[in-house]
């Protein structure tokens, strides 16, 4: 946010003013929670007690929040109907594990240059094509005087997601106004406009305001407001027509059309962002065609494969999410997507075409979505497989309990295991670290789970024995005494754990908010979306009507 003023003046607006194997990213995560106990009222009390009073209820610190470059990107695209891509180029950022973290989302001198650049290059290419000028420019400006007036205010509702302010109005028109003045012509002169509001604060953040900065009461968003809200944590884009509709009426409110909203928008394709944008940052689809694995011990591992491990993740997800399943079944459900290439990767009968079908083969050793080729490909190193990875990943997406290394702990890497020698396993070798007494602590919670995967290469391939010989030991205890041994045992144990569903609630939470939400709210969604089927369609509707979502508060001078 420091480089805030620079950027109103691009816009034209002067006078606004140690190593354990711990370096892989984390999944999304929040706040620390404890087990919650499930249960509570249908209307989102916990153990039916009351809902917070907007005095007392703390909806977080919401700041102003810059598009992240998935959410640039769409909103251009669903603004100006085109899609050039630019974001792509542009720095990202991540708190939480999620790219959407609002405190995180600065704005540093080169952004301020990427995102006024970027405006140049997109408002030149609209007007320079009849057909996407048109729908910006509709009416001639040549023979209406009111023409640019009505073009601003159209189009500036739409970029800014809010009707424009008589100020706002009154300074764009100026602007255009001196661009003819400087010899422009009626249609370059628009065209400088929309430069201008394309790099501009109101277009590139999500700003919501108080009544009072000194009041801390909460108080209702307005209707675009959360709008926005709304349309950014399901779409990661823009509010379209009907949503600008509903917040103009002031519909939009009421938590019946919320939910009534929350299905909507997922049967729209536009549903698809939450498993390639949110699923893909909470459960790492979105890393496995950048994963990188040694040619040499894994042949079979190609960019093609990566793809469809990909997008089997993401299927496998929207599943839960537009379908009738409990997310409790999310690591037992034995269930795959396979194309002719995946297919064949699995062992599974030969398929024809080149679209994914469901599968649900009992008779393999794959079950639940830790079974799914794409996860433990990611969670491998580029030679093998890395059981501390893989139970550090799991520990913090499935339970929401990230483990931070000490910054004075400075632990030698695991050697590379070589044929021949010994130790000849990779528990072996990391036996060394559980004998450590500064080691000890986290790695009796992560290898147990990481080797509970070992059956699985690091391709995700199922073997027997490592090199066709030595025995692999896929024993182990939990964090809590549960005793597990293999993929099966460890997903069953892993999901009937209460910190499943509280972890998930706090991810989409997160997510939803572009915050750390609160353990009062979150374990209010809980109380809520377990008190009947939890599905994941139900934990959306729960968390956007619960008024954590649907209000804010000021924080003081």
């Amino acid at each position: 946010m420091q480089a805030l003023p620079a950027l109103l003046a691009a816009a034209g607006f002067a006078g606004c003013t140690g190593h354990i194997e711990f370096d892989d990213p984390a999944p999304g995560s929040g706040p620390r929670n404890t087990n919650p106990t499930p249960g509570g009222s249908p209307n989102g009390s916990p153990n039916g007690s009351p809902m917070p009073t907007p005095a007392s209820l703390n909806p977080g610190r919401v700041v102003a929040h810059r598009l992240n470059n998935v959410e640039y990107d769409n909103t251009i695209r669903d603004l100006l109907h085109t899609d050039p891509g630019l974001a792509k180029s542009f720095v990202s950022e991540e708190a939480e594990g999620f790219d959407n973290i609002a405190t995180a989302l600065s704005m540093s001198p080169r952004q301020v240059e990427d995102y006024f650049n970027a405006a140049r290059q997109i408002s030149a290419s609209v007007f320079a094509d009849t057909k996407l000028r048109g729908q910006v420019v509709t009416c001639d400006p040549a023979a209406d005087t009111t023409c640019a007036s009505k073009v601003i205010t159209a189009f500036g509702a739409r970029a800014y997601r809010r009707p424009l302010s008589d100020s706002e109005s009154k300074d764009l028109l100026a602007k255009y106004d001196e661009a003819k003045k400087l010899g422009t012509d009626a249609m370059g002169a628009l065209q400088h406009v929309m430069h201008i509001m394309l790099a501009s604060p109101p277009f590139l953040y999500r700003i919501e305001l108080d009544p009072s900065v000194s009041d801390k009461t909460a108080h209702d968003l307005t209707g675009y407001e959360l709008a926005s809200r709304l349309s950014y944590a399901l779409w990661s884009t823009m509010p379209d027509d009907t949503l600008f509709a509903l917040a103009k009426s002031g519909e939009l409110s009421k938590p019946d059309t919320l939910s009534a909203q929350v299905d909507r928008m997922l049967d729209d394709p536009r549903g698809d962002m939450l498993a390639q944008n949110f699923a893909a940052q909470w459960f790492g689809s979105k890393r496995v065609p950048d994963h990188v694995a040694s040619a040499s011990l894994f042949p079979a591992w190609n960019a093609k494969l990566a793809t469809s491990m990909q997008r089997e993740m993401e299927l496998y997800f929207s599943e839960f999410l537009r379908g009738d399943l409990s997310f409790a079944d999310y690591l037992t459900t034995d269930m795959n997507f396979v194309d002719p290439t995946l297919a064949s990767f699995y062992g599974f009968p030969a398929r024809t075409g080149t679209d994914f079908q469901k599968v649900m083969n009992t008779t393999d050793h794959r079950q639940g979505f830790l079974g799914l080729a794409g996860f433990l490909a990611h969670t491998s190193r580029e030679t093998r497989t890395s059981p501390i990875i893989r139970g550090k990943w799991i520990l913090d997406a499935v339970w929401c309990l990230p483990l931070q290394v000490p910054t004075n702990l400075v632990i030698d890497p695991l050697p590379e295991p070589t044929p021949g020698s010994s130790p000849t396993t990779v528990r072996e070798l990391m036996a060394a670290h559980r004998a450590s007494t500064s080691c000890a602590p986290c790695h009796d919670m992560i290898d147990p789970i990481g080797l509970a995967l070992e059956h699985f290469d690091g391709i995700g391939s199922y073997r027997e024995t490592y090199d066709g010989s030595v025995a692999i030991d896929t024993t182990g205890t939990l964090p809590g005494g549960t005793s597990v041994d293999g993929l099966s045992s460890l997903s069953g144990a892993l999901a009937k754990d209460p910190r499943f569903l509280s972890c998930a609630a706090q991810k989409f939470g997160t997510f939803a908010m572009g915050l750390s939400i609160a353990d009062a709210n979150r374990a209010q969604i809980l109380a809520s979306w377990t008190s009947g089927k939890p599905t994941l369609r139900n934990l959306i509707k729960e968390t956007v009507r619960h008024q954590m979502f649907r209000m804010r508060r000021a924080e003081g001078q």
